[in-house]
Order: structure tokens, then C-alpha cells, then sequence
């Protein structure tokens, strides 16, 4: 299984969603992106691009100050 890891706590959207999207696009099928965010990003922008994309919603985590979100193309 392929993981990559992309952080993107210093952006604000709608960044964080373009560089994901550019980022999901460049990876092998069947990898797995797991997006750090902060809580100003909107967690159902990321949602909205798996159904667009054909993506697998794998998670969405807050711990208060962040997101995790967890994607597979």
C-alpha cells in the first residue's frame, strides 16, 4: 500500500483543497493521502471532491487545533 502524507496546516482554503486535488491527481491508483488541515478548512469541500473524483472517503479526525483527513484514489 502506497501512503503519502501532505500538510497543509499553514494554508487557507480554498488552497488546501486545490493542492490536495493536484496532489490526488499525480498519484498512483489505490494510494492513500492523508491531508493534515486546519480547522478553517472545511472538511466537506475534501468530501465533495472524493464523489466528484471517484475517491474513497477513508477519515476525518479533529483534535481541536486540526483535521486528519484520510483519502484513496
Amino acid at each position: 500500500m502506497n501512503l503519502y502524507q501532505l500538510d497543509l496546516m499553514v494554508y487557507s482554503c480554498p488552497l488546501p483543497l486545490l493542492m490536495a486535488k493536484k496532489a490526488l491527481a499525480q498519484l498512483p491508483q489505490h494510494a492513500t493521502l492523508v491531508i493534515s488541515l486546519n480547522m478553517a478548512s472545511s472538511a466537506d469541500d475534501f468530501e465533495l471532491l472524493c464523489e466528484q473524483y471517484g475517491y474513497q472517503w477513508l477519515d476525518c479526525q479533529h483534535d481541536g487545533t486540526r483535521q486528519v483527513i484520510t483519502i484513496k484514489k
